[in-house]
């Protein structure tokens, strides 16, 4: 490499180095971030990743559990509707159930009000046809 292109380099990385030190020297040192080494930066991190993790193990135990309470409340709701369902399937019957004992009581009340008929009653002629003619009369009659 020349040395030239090396001198060019040089004035870059010192310029740079010269920049980084300003906007470091800037900032007041109570702002500044304490120099970190990688192992303490590594721990920090598997801390900060733990602690999210809890997090959402948390926030998806909570889900869980509302889930949960929901279904409870639907269960809850569906038993309450079945036996309301049941008791009203058990008071139609019970009212149809009245109805027709009511039913068979009136017909049978209006049954022993109807005039009563004798079984056996034997035919009877009309007036103008109540008397018989004899034989001897028919054959008089004829001629």
């Amino acid at each position: 490499m020349s040395d030239a292109k090396q001198e060019t380099q040089r004035a870059l990385r010192t310029e740079r180095v010269s920049i980084s030190r300003a906007l470091r020297l800037s900032v007041p040192p109570e702002a500044r971030p304490a120099p970190v080494n990688r192992k303490d930066w590594l721990r920090q991190r598997k801390e900060q990743l733990q602690a999210a993790r809890a997090a959402a193990k948390q926030r998806r135990d909570l889900l869980r559990a509302e889930i949960m309470s929901a279904v409870q409340d639907v269960a809850r709701e569906e038993r309450t509707a079945a036996r309301l369902e049941v008791e009203r399937l058990k008071a139609e019957t019970k009212t149809a159930r009245t109805y027709a004992r009511e039913d068979a009581r009136a017909a049978a009340k209006f049954e022993r009000g109807q005039p009563t008929r004798s079984a056996s009653k034997r035919k009877t002629l009309a007036n103008e046809k109540r008397k018989l003619v004899s034989y001897a009369d028919l054959l008089r009659m004829r001629g």
